[in-house]
């Protein structure tokens, strides 16, 4: 389940290919993409709190309750226009689709005026350990996917098996 908590303005393994001097790309530009436990908006701009890369847990399966959960804050720059932002997570099969943010439309005034849309992750059921699957799509073209290493709180991280 998905709680939209809030979207604004703010100054991996797949990603956009870095542009240097003059050259230009059609943008906009996925500038980060960060799981992390709290937001804090509440004296200034966003303050990203317990930024993680893995997600230790006390057993398995394991279901977040109602109201707890996780935040992904992505940003968007370099752009104009109208634009969808959706966000999926996948198991480690790739084939289930455990949270679709579903479609998230905002809109670029400026080129210099950035876009950073957070979801709240809530209620997600995780059933084993393993690498699961962030996704963030712009206009329905994958834009950035990157691992999420889940495992047992009590275990140490396992290298990823091919």
């Amino acid at each position: 389940m998905l709680d939209d908590g809030f979207s604004g303005l703010l100054g991996g393994p797949r990603s956009q290919p870095a542009m240097g001097g003059g050259g230009s790309l059609s943008g906009p530009f996925l500038q980060f993409s960060i799981p992390c436990l709290n937001v804090e908006d509440q004296k200034g701009p966003p303050s990203f709190q317990y930024i993680f890369y893995e997600l230790p847990l006390p057993a398995f399966p394991f279901q977040f309750p109602e109201g707890e959960g996780f935040y992904v804050a992505n940003g968007w720059c370099n752009g104009t226009g109208s634009h969808v932002q959706r966000m999926k997570i996948l198991d480690p099969s790739r084939k289930t689709v455990l949270v679709d943010t579903n479609d998230q439309p905002f809109t670029l005034k400026r080129v210099e005026e950035p876009f950073m849309a957070v979801n709240f992750i809530t209620g997600m059921r995780i059933e084993r350990e393993g690498a699961y699957w962030m996704q963030v799509f712009l206009d329905n073209q994958l834009r950035l996917e990157y691992p999420l290493q889940v495992r047992k709180a009590d275990s140490q991280p396992q290298p990823p098996t091919k």
